[in-house]
Order: structure tokens, then sequence, then C-alpha cells
């Protein structure tokens, strides 16, 4: 008897455990620009259940810390009385659990920002991203959820990859499933719809939109996901959603989730179909995050954690080699041309290589610095991106195997490898998983690649390691003009003189004491302003010139020894019209 009640409560337990978490997520009552936002579930075992909101999103590796945003927050059982709460952290709360039934948190969420990972909300636009404002039971991140909203206007468009069950009720298969899943809700969305290697691609645009089809658009989409399949093997989707936010300004960003992508692009790119082409590029770059990322990720970010920052090494290659291949997707698919893509990619390693902050930090170093984007303390010259540093290590890690094995291995080869290895086997990448499958398929010689290009700081030898490949390779190092002769790489023009936005390290300007933020007044005895440029390309190498310039309003001076500061200009051009095609 005592067995059979225990077995009875057990199956009892587990179906409760069944029992969805339920969101409902409302907006139809003052004030303005804040979601109203509800939470019922079971309690959790023992005497409290903690709730949390992220602190972070998947795809944007710094601390957001979205509970500023959180206002009114209150708990009640299941009948409306009020429970005892108490903040435990900046974004987690303890709430005391009822006697029986369910525990119930409410609370509001200000939503006035506006790019691809915020939320925000007006009279014509609802558009949320779940991760900023819905928050999760501590411990219970894998049960299924409900998100409920009962503001939904009759007839209003929705665009979400969230599954949909009923007018205003929409599934997920847990907390993870339910915060990758942004919405687009409007009055009007002008959208459309493609059928592509068995799958549904869908585009929705909010915004004005001047294309009179998105056909051609779609069509273009779907070379892209033919090329990409191609890379991986397969499509781990049925559908997919890219889903554009248009805006009257200058803005481009964009975030990838599992079965969609949210874009915010500025709407003068949708005017025409000729117009619509400029989205191609940031569309390729996300739908390739569908494996690289969202799939094939680092084992650290396997299952996510919200809570705090989560370190790996790897965002050169979830975030830089993304980058690669977004070009490469790009003129694989005969959307751009050869003669284009390799301009491209030498004017952006010419830039890597006169950037400082590439010889100081390791794309490795990089990856894991991306917690400190934000920090106050962290001055120009050490702002580096994970993306640039990883792209010109997808670039050269795909000519080193190349080279290594004759062109029988390439990056392509090392993806598919890695993607089936981990992901379809259910695990997360290891930090040292990338080069041991590099030894594996490419030899010896890429360890040494890594030491030097992935943990290191080695600046590459480009003749050195791209030789043998159909590639001319040139690397040539030409002087500045104008301001640039002495360093000054950025100013912008005041009233008073010019504010220094880029010194060269090591340059003329350097060394007599400029640094970022200085406001340069006068240039021997002449005003800084008015000053033409010409006039540093007129001086012998060697020559005194006289500065004057403030600091935070404080004066200061000195005598510059004027040396030339020179760029490094890289350029490579292909052999054979079709290298890199392959796959």
């Amino acid at each position: 008897m005592k067995w059979t009640l225990s077995l009875r409560l057990w199956l009892l337990w587990t179906e409760l455990m069944a029992e969805p978490l339920r969101y409902t997520l409302a907006w139809d009552t003052p004030p303005r620009y804040t979601y109203q936002v509800r939470l019922e579930c079971r309690p959790t075992r023992g005497r409290h259940t903690v709730v949390g909101l992220p602190a972070w999103r998947p795809g944007r590796y710094i601390l957001q810390n979205y509970a500023g945003a959180v206002s009114h927050f209150a708990a009640y059982d299941e009948a409306g009385r009020p429970l005892p709460w108490q903040k435990l952290t900046k974004d987690t709360w303890q709430v005391e659990n009822p006697p029986h039934g369910l525990l119930r948190v409410e609370y509001r969420f200000y939503a006035r920002q506006l790019d691809a990972g915020s939320s925000y909300l007006s009279p014509e636009l609802v558009y949320f991203n779940p991760v900023n404002l819905l928050m999760y039971v501590q411990g219970r991140l894998e049960e299924p959820c409900e998100l409920h909203l009962p503001s939904l206007p009759e007839g209003w468009a929705v665009a979400t990859a969230l599954p949909r069950q009923g007018p205003r009720k929409f599934l997920a298969t847990d907390y993870h499933h339910l915060v990758d899943s942004p919405f687009l809700i409007a009055p009007f969305l002008r959208s459309d719809r493609l059928d592509c290697e068995g799958v549904t691609l869908h585009v929705h645009f909010w915004g004005r939109v001047g294309a009179r089809s998105l056909q051609p658009f779609l069509q273009d989409l779907c070379r892209i996901l033919q090329v990409q399949k191609r890379i991986w093997g397969h499509v781990p989707f049925a559908e997919y959603h890219f889903m554009y936010l248009l805006v009257p300004f200058s803005m481009r960003h964009a975030v990838e989730h599992a079965y969609c992508a949210m874009f915010v692009l500025p709407e003068e790119g949708a005017s025409s179909e000729a117009a619509l082409r400029s989205f191609l590029g940031i569309s390729a770059h996300e739908l390739f995050h569908v494996w690289n990322v969202k799939r094939l990720r680092p084992a650290a970010l396997w299952p996510y954690r919200y809570d705090r920052e989560v370190y790996t090494s790897l965002h050169w290659l979830t975030e830089g080699v993304t980058d690669y291949y977004t070009s490469l997707s790009l003129l694989r698919a005969g959307l751009m041309d050869p003669t284009e893509y390799w301009q491209r990619l030498s004017a952006e390693l010419t830039q890597i290589e006169n950037t400082p902050a590439y010889t100081l930090f390791s794309p490795a170093e990089l990856s894991i610095d991306s917690w400190l984007a934000s920090s106050s303390y962290r001055p120009a010259l050490y702002q580096g991106s994970f993306y640039a540093a990883g792209k010109r290590v997808g670039f050269l890690l795909d000519m080193t195997l190349r080279r290594e094995t004759q062109g029988r291995v390439t990056l392509d080869s090392l993806l598919r490898d890695l993607y089936q290895r981990y992901y379809l086997r259910g695990k997360g990448l290891p930090e040292d998983a990338v080069q041991e499958a590099a030894v594996r398929l490419g030899g010896p010689a890429l360890k040494d690649f890594f030491d030097r290009h992935v943990r290191g700081r080695e600046a590459p030898d480009y003749e050195k390691i791209l030789a043998g490949l159909p590639l001319r390779v040139s690397v040539e190092y030409k002087p500045y003009t104008g301001w640039g002769r002495v360093g000054i790489l950025r100013y912008k023009a005041h009233e008073e003189g010019i504010r220094i936005e880029e010194v060269m390290p090591g340059s003329a300007a350097d060394k007599v004491g400029l640094e970022v933020g200085d406001l340069l007044l006068t240039v021997e005895g002449r005003a800084a302003k008015d000053l033409p440029s010409e006039f540093w390309d007129s001086l012998q190498e060697g020559a005194g010139v006289h500065l004057g310039w403030t600091r935070e309003g404080f004066p200061l001076e000195g005598t510059l020894a004027l040396s030339s500061a020179h760029q490094k200009q890289v350029r490579i051009e292909p052999v054979e019209p079709d290298f890199l095609k392959s796959y």
C-alpha cells in the first residue's frame, strides 16, 4: 500500500512537471512604451521559487542587464493573494511558495529601445525579443512554455518563428526556444514566401517598402541557402523567417536565431527590387549562423546560461568565420562579381593590418574580451573586433588547409566535420576542437598556424601562407598623406579646432603626446581648423612643428618632429577565376 501511494505521488509529480510555464504579455494599458508581463507556474520544490531575467542574450556577448527596465514586481498565489518576496540580485527575485496551487509573478517592462535585439512598443508597432522581458524560473529552463498575447488586435499581422496554437497563443519546447523567437506585430506587414530546397523561406517587412515584388529577393535568398546547404550538408529546418524592421535613419543591425533572423535596416534599402540587394550580405551572414553558433556551438554555450558572463575563445569562429562566408556565399551564388569580392577582401585585410589592436590581442583573446567591449576603461587602441580578426583567420585557415592538402581539404570540409562530430551528436564544441580537426584533416602544419595566428598575435606573412596557391599577392608600405602623414588618421572639425579621433601608435603625433579626444587648436601659430591637409605634405622629414591643444579643458603644447607614417597595403587576386567556388 505504501509503495502504491508513493507510485501515485510520483506519477502526479511527473504529470505536474509536464505542465508548461505560462507567460502572458499585454500592452493595452498605460503607461506608454510598457509591456505588462505575467508568469504562472507551479512552485519549485522547497520553500521558495526564484525567477530571473537574463543579463545578456545569445549573439551579443556583453552584459546588457535587461532588469533595468523592470518595475512593479509582485507575486501572488492562485487566488490572487500577495506572496512575500525579496530581490536577491540585480536580476533575480525569490518568492515564498504558496501552500497549494500555482504561483503568479507580475511586473512591467519599459520598452523604448530599437535595435535587432531589443524590445519596442508604440501604437503602430509591437516588437519584442522575449529574452529581454520574459523571466525564467531558476533551474527549470528545459520545461515547455506557453506565450499568450491577450492584447493582440484581431486582424493584425504577426511575424515570428514560434509555433502558433490559436489566435493569441504560442508554444515553445523550452525557455531557450521561447527566448530565441522575436515577434514583429503590426496592423500590416509586407510578407511573402518561397519554397526552396524542400523548405519554406518567409520574408516580413515592417516599414516603407517600395519594391513591387519580393519574389526576386526571395529567389536570391534561395540561391544563398543552396550555397550554404552545400557547405554544411543539410538544412536543419522546415521553415525560416527573415524579419526586417525598416527605419528612416541610418542603422544596420541583425541578430541570428535558430529558425529566423531579425534585422533593423534603413528603409531606402527596400525602395526597389534592385535596392533590396543591399540586404543580401547581412542576410547571408545571419543565415550562416543557422549552422555556425545556433547549432555548432561552443561547449561553454551548451546549454545557454543567462545569469552571468559565459566565456569562450571561439568567437573568432562563431562570428569571424561566419563573416568570411558572408561574401563567399554571395560569390558562390553568383550575387557578387569576383573582382568586387577580391577587392573587398583586400581592403578588409589592409584595414586589419593597420589597426593596432590586432597586434596587441590574438583572435582567441578578443573572443574572451567581448565582455569588456562596454568597459569605459578600454581605450580605443585596444578596441579590436573578433569579427574582423576571425574573418582574417577564416581566410588564412582556408588557404592553409588547401595548400597543405593540395586542395583536398578546405574550410568547408573542416566545418562539415565539426558539425557532424559535435552538433549532430548532441554535443557542444570543445575549445581545442577546431585545432584538433584542422591538424587531423590538414596535417601538423596546422598546429603552427593556430599557435601563431589564433592563440598568438603574430602578423601573417601573406606571401608565405599563400605560396603555391593560384593567387597573386602584393604587400606594400605606402606613406600616408595630409594629416595621416603625422599619424592623425581620423578627426572631426569643430569651431575651435579639430577633435582627434584616431592616432597611429608610434607616429609623430603619438610621440608628441596627442591622444584621442584632444582638441588641436594651433599648428605653427595657425588655426588648426583652417589648415589645409596639403600643409603636411609640403614639409621635409624631421621638420619641427609646434602644436597647441587642449585635453579636457587644460592647455598643452609641444613640438612635433615630423616622421612620415606608412600604411601596409595588402592586395590579393586570383589567377584562376573560379578559385574559392569549390566546396
